[in-house]
């Protein structure tokens, strides 16, 4: 073996040294690879050891410096005493140096908002406030902070502190946050907040551990001082309560009205005084018990209409009976609502009463004397009132109440003109009657009401009663009377036009058939080869084709063919006009009522009126006839005289409507069958009825034309047309603006007929 070298001091030769050269000294050297690993192993051990080390040495210093700074806080006099606000500086000056952080901040949540209620930046040692955050703005951090602690690496990143990157973490620099809510009942009241600036942080266990021991602190003083100012509101309510006890038993007392109060069980809670007068009973004799151990025989009554209060509605007043202290029954009225408590659930009922009696006795006799006198004023089929001198109501018939809508209670004591408005111009004459004790009479006064023109006489009848004066006046409607006179000058006027009518269609018969008969010796004359006409054309100089030639060349064939058209069209109507103007049969027969349909619409393309602003030959016809109708059983003029009124009607209503571009007025005329009926549907696009002249449009004398311009009898005549003398039915439907549909049901005539 080689002689081993001269050892060398420890602190000059290394401990791989030595290894290696024992390794070489020895001759085995296939151990040298696998030494040197182990000696790496150890080295990186030794080193892990010692950072370890480091690190358990660092987080024992930050978590002897929490514990010191938690200290601190809860033995300071201010959190001790529940002053937050005073000691919030405090703890974020401690939380910054506790967690070596740039800023430590303390926020209160207040009305939706977070705001700071201090702020302590370490850089420059000063304390900032008054920031608030809207919770609605930053909605994906609040949800996160109101679940737990949000712990963030990267703040400039992280998806929940990502909206305050443009307006806070960039301008201060901020890189990592650790924020730890406070939670009192699972409800966010305030956030501790620590900022961290440079480069990024990864935050320890420990230190979240600190963050969320300060949050329990804060909970603490935060807790604390809800209950203070809970305790010092309840101990003001109760002195307000007892206060406001004390006062309403003085005020209940005081009342002259006796007063009663009961639980929900109807057991009584007490009376005023007014009450124990009354019923001889003490608050402290009635509190707990029930009304049967009192009233046996009224008891049942009053539970009654407790329990219908309680089920139906929260106040009643009644009329009902009490036994007094002296054993009387007397009437009275009851009022009684229920209460309830601070859940809004019915606590009991307070009610009160009135003796009426005396007052009851006496309104029977005034009743019976009004009421006999009421009987013989409302029995009048007249409009009775009674006026003072100064023209206000004293007196007021049912007939008045009904004819105005206002009741004698509403008409009591109100000026008549106010009332009765059309009676105005009347108030000088009334005077006047007064004044000369004559009574006065003016006959057909007309007034308008909801467009319908009525008619009535006045009169008037002074009287003097007791020195009072005053007059009464009487007021009868004669409308129908008045009605009845126009219906019979109209029919003179209607039978006169008919015979008029007639008149004249013969009359033009005679002319147009001179016309017509000429017309066509013309068109033989001129146009047919006839051995005259040739021999006449030879002994003039020409020939008949030259003739024909001429005539072609001016039109001549043409012109006779037009008029021989327009004299048979000119026929046609003075027929329908004939046909219209005839009395009805008196028997109804078979009709077609499609041929009825076209021979009105050819009567009525004839009437154009410029007054009326209305032409048929401008207005759009659809029929819409079902095939194989069967016939109806009617009277062909009469049947005509309600379908030309309708479309005359309806041409009016569309000439007064505006059209939009492209459209105009139209009538779509629909017949189909309905059994045992046939249904005829006459329909306009004009501006459709307003539902209250809708119902009124077959009413006799209701039109809605101005004065003078209609009778309003044509529809109503039409409906008893149908009706009556048809035994059909007829109605009227619309859509305002858009169309108004009159449809009429009439019988299928039987195949006997």
């Amino acid at each position: 073996m080689k002689k081993q070298p001269e050892e060398r001091a420890p602190s000059a030769t290394s401990l791989r040294d030595k290894i290696v050269g024992l390794s070489e000294s020895s001759g085995r050297k296939s151990y040298y690879p696998m030494l040197q690993q182990k000696i790496r192993e150890l080295q990186n051990e030794i080193a892990e050891r010692h950072r370890a080390e480091d690190a358990l040495r660092k987080t024992l210093q930050r978590i002897e410096r929490q514990q010191t700074v938690i200290a601190e806080i809860s033995t300071h006099p201010s959190v001790f005493h529940g002053r937050l606000q005073e000691a919030a500086p405090m703890i974020t000056t401690r939380m910054t140096h506790a967690m070596d952080v740039a800023r430590a901040s303390l926020w209160i949540m207040r009305a939706g908002s977070l705001c700071c209620m201090d702020k302590f930046d370490a850089q420059g040692g000063g304390h900032t406030s008054g920031t608030c955050l809207d919770c609605g703005r930053f909605d994906v951090y609040f949800k996160a902070i109101s679940k737990g602690p949000v712990i963030v690496t990267d703040a400039r990143e992280d998806p929940r502190t990502r909206d305050f990157v443009p307006n806070y973490l960039e301008p201060n620099g901020i890189a990592s946050m650790l924020d730890v809510p406070v939670l009192i009942d699972a409800e966010l009241t305030a956030v501790i907040c620590f900022e961290h600036v440079g480069e990024l942080r990864t935050w320890q266990p420990d230190e979240v551990t600190f963050a969320s021991r300060i949050a329990d602190q804060v909970a603490l003083i935060l807790a604390s001082q809800r209950r203070r100012i809970t305790e010092e509101q309840l101990q003001s309510a109760h002195a307000n309560l007892t206060r406001n006890l004390r006062f309403t038993e003085v005020l209940l007392d005081a009342i002259p009205i006796p007063i009663f109060y009961k639980d929900s069980e109807r057991r009584y809670l007490g009376c005023n005084q007014t009450f124990a007068d009354i019923m001889g009973i003490t608050s402290a004799e009635i509190r707990g018990r029930r009304a049967h151990e009192f009233w046996p025989d009224l008891a049942e009554a009053y539970e009654e209409k407790d329990n219908s209060l309680r089920q139906d509605t929260r106040k009643c007043t009644y009329e009902s009976k009490i036994r007094n202290k002296a054993g009387e029954l007397r009437e009275v009225i009851f009022a009684k609502q229920i209460f309830f408590d601070e859940f809004k659930h019915a606590e009991g009922i307070i009610g009160s009463f009135v003796d009426i009696t005396e007052r009851n006795r006496a309104a029977k006799e005034t009743w019976r004397l009004r009421t006999l006198l009421a009987n013989i004023i409302n029995s009048m089929p007249s409009m009775l009132i009674g006026v003072d001198a100064d023209g206000r109501i004293a007196q007021w018939n049912q007939q008045a109440a009904l004819v105005t809508g206002v009741s004698e209670a509403q008409a009591q004591g109100s000026p008549l003109v106010q009332v009765v408005p059309w009676l105005g111009s009347e108030m000088k004459k009334i005077r006047q009657s007064i004044a000369s004790k004559k009574p006065f009479f003016e006959g057909k006064l007309s007034r308008v009401e909801n467009g319908e023109t009525i008619f009535e006489d006045v009169t008037i009848y002074p009287l003097i009663t007791n020195g009072v004066e005053g007059a009464v006046i009487r007021i009868d409607d004669v409308t129908d009377k008045v009605r009845i006179e126009e219906i019979l000058i109209q029919s003179e006027k209607m039978l006169s036009v008919g015979g008029l009518a007639a008149g004249m269609a013969h009359e033009i018969n005679n002319p147009l058939a001179s016309i017509m008969g000429n017309t066509q010796v013309l068109e033989t004359r001129l146009l047919l080869p006839l051995p005259q006409n040739v021999q006449a054309a030879r002994e003039a100089g020409i020939t008949l084709e030259a003739l024909h030639n001429y005539l072609e060349r001016r039109g001549i064939p043409k012109m006779l063919s037009s008029v021989r058209s327009s004299g048979a069209q000119a026929a046609q109507i003075v027929s329908n006009m004939l046909s219209f103007s005839r009395k009805s049969e008196p028997a109804l027969a078979p009709e077609s009522i499609t041929e009825m349909l076209d021979k009105t619409l050819d009567l009525a393309s004839t009437d154009y009126d410029l007054k009326k602003n209305y032409d048929f030959k401008k207005i759009q016809i659809v029929r819409e006839y079902e095939d194989n109708l069967p016939k109806i059983h009617g009277s062909a003029s009469k049947l005509q005289q309600v379908f030309l009124n309708l479309l005359r009607n309806g041409a009016e209503a569309m000439g007064e409507k505006i059209y939009p571009q492209g459209r105009g007025p139209q009538f779509t005329l629909r017949v189909r069958g309905n059994a045992p009926w046939v249904r005829v549907e006459i329909e306009d696009n004009g501006p459709g009825l307003e539902e209250s002249v809708r119902k009124r449009v077959f009413e006799p004398f209701f039109t809605t034309k101005a004065v003078g311009k209609g009778t309003g009898l044509g529809l109503s005549v039409s409906y008893f047309i149908v009706t009556e003398e048809h035994a059909g039915m007829m109605a009227v439907q619309t859509a305002r603006g858009e169309w108004t549909r009159f449809v009429i049901d009439l019988p299928v005539a039987t195949s006997s007929e």
